[in-house]
């Protein structure tokens, strides 16, 4: 989509940055993977079809797309051109959307580790009597829900604990600036290691089994994009708190969601997740 497309988030150890065409050589050599079109269910494109896809996505105002970069692997020599990783004092700041970083794109492409997607659709209307009121009830609800979608492309950073920081990245995201309430996710019944990401540390709940795919679908839902975010904020600290041994028992998005425990014991201070600036378009797109 184009509203995300001169976007950066700067987290701690990953950044997400927009899909450019610069990216697309990486993007086509991860593709050629066998693992990785088995694990997306994709099938391998030529050069052109990638191109034209980067096009499409861009332009299309129900997919949000990032290429996700690794810190570790972003150049040490161009300190000015890479935005600083986020400050403590709070969870998320957008007010930094006036600081333009125009060789972010070109000055990390050898940090590329994968992507990162939100789906946008419809909600589903809930059954009603009253037939009108169904309908007048999907008209006005929107694109309120996502499936969500991570792929670490790169070998060296699978298994490295990722997985927590990046889902909730983007599903902040997601809710605070697309207004989004329900996230989800597809994941076959013997992917486990996803499995654990999004049950346990994520906290979702089956919500469908599709036998004849082997594919649970697991659902974080809430009634309102405020409580979403709300929630995203109270499980990112529990989850800054666990790594430094300090967190209470989570609980689930069910449980949170209507109730006042959200993701656990919260401190009084923020753990930065992520911070918002500016990537501009050096030429057209």
């Amino acid at each position: 989509m184009k509203g995300n497309y001169e976007l950066c988030l700067a987290g701690k150890n990953c950044m997400f940055v927009p899909y450019r065409p610069e990216h697309l050589p990486n993007y086509h050599e991860w593709m050629q993977d066998s693992y990785l079109l088995e694990a997306t269910a994709s099938e391998p494109l030529t050069m052109d079809q990638e191109i034209e896809m980067q096009r499409e996505w861009r332009d299309d105002e129900k997919k949000c797309t990032f290429i996700i970069l690794a810190r570790d692997l972003v150049p040490s020599g161009n300190s000015s051109d890479i935005p600083p990783p986020p400050a403590e004092s709070r969870i998320c700041n957008d007010d930094n959307e006036n600081e333009y970083y125009p060789n972010l794109i070109e000055q990390t492409l050898d940090a590329m580790i994968g992507d990162i997607n939100l789906f946008l659709s419809e909600e589903e209307s809930e059954e009603s009597d009253d037939e009108n009121n169904s309908i007048e009830q999907a008209t006005d609800r929107g694109l309120t829900q996502a499936e969500l979608d991570i792929m670490i492309a790169a070998a060296s950073h699978r298994h490295k604990d990722l997985g927590t920081e990046l889902a909730l990245m983007m599903m902040h995201y997601g809710a605070k600036h697309l207004r989004l309430r329900r996230f989800f996710a597809k994941i076959k019944d013997t992917n486990h290691s996803s499995l654990k990401l999004f049950k346990e540390k994520l906290g979702y709940v089956q919500c469908a089994y599709a036998e004849c795919f082997g594919e649970y679908e697991l659902e974080c839902k809430c009634d309102t994009p405020e409580e979403m975010v709300d929630w995203i904020e109270r499980r990112w600290q529990w989850w800054c708190q666990k790594k430094n041994g300090t967190a209470s028992i989570a609980t689930n998005v069910e449980e949170s969601c209507s109730g006042d425990e959200g993701g656990g014991h919260v401190d009084e201070s923020p753990f930065g997740m992520y911070e918002v600036y500016k990537c501009p378009l050096n030429s057209p797109p």
